[in-house]
């Protein structure tokens, strides 16, 4: 099973991925971007780096190939969690380019190999002010927390168009309070 845990940067994503290791050792955790090799490159680029939004999209979008190809065909038998996925890339290209040809560019790199559940945790204006105060900001983050809160929209609206199964977690509950309402949800599927 393919689950990717999604949410805007400070929703707790990588906090709920920590704990789950703890859970599910035999399973493959990964992230995007940047989990291969050549992926590590492309996360350099995205993050740090001053690129247009095309050369933006195409990063992602190389990387996500390179992903299904190398970690998530050869894997499929297993439990695999992605800190991200598809729905990041299209959520955050949605600012920028259609939903139609997000969803035809992603289909190709990903040879419609999509997360069989995704896991979206919810932050509200608030809570996501005062963790974004606490911390230093990549390119992402400098965007803002209204095109955080569209962000956010999207991915919603993202699983919503693809049909992809989500659920949706208030991350302003407590961190074991969501850890626990993940692992229910793994375990029913």
């Amino acid at each position: 099973m393919y689950i990717a845990i999604e949410g805007i940067d400070t929703a707790g994503k990588s906090t709920q991925i920590e704990l789950l290791k703890n859970i599910y050792k035999d399973a493959l955790f990964i992230r995007e971007p940047g989990q291969t090799e050549i992926g590590k490159k492309f996360r350099e680029m995205i993050f740090n780096d001053k690129i247009s939004k095309k050369t933006e999209l195409f990063l992602f979008l190389a990387d996500r190939s390179e992903t299904i190809e190398t970690i998530i065909k050869p894997n499929q038998n297993k439990l695999i969690i992605s800190d991200r996925s598809l729905i990041s890339g299209i959520a955050y290209g949605l600012e920028f380019f259609s939903l139609e040809n997000l969803s035809i560019f992603n289909a190709f790199a990903t040879d419609k190999i999509y997360p069989d559940l995704v896991i979206i945790l919810k932050l509200d204006r608030d809570t996501l002010q005062k963790r974004l105060s606490q911390k230093s900001h990549d390119n992402i983050e400098k965007r803002g927390i209204d095109y955080l809160l569209s962000i956010q929209k999207n991915l919603i609206n993202s699983c919503n168009y693809l049909n992809i199964n989500s659920l949706i977690i208030d991350a302003s509950l407590s961190i074991d309070e969501v850890h626990k309402i993940i692992v229910e949800k793994i375990k029913g599927r």
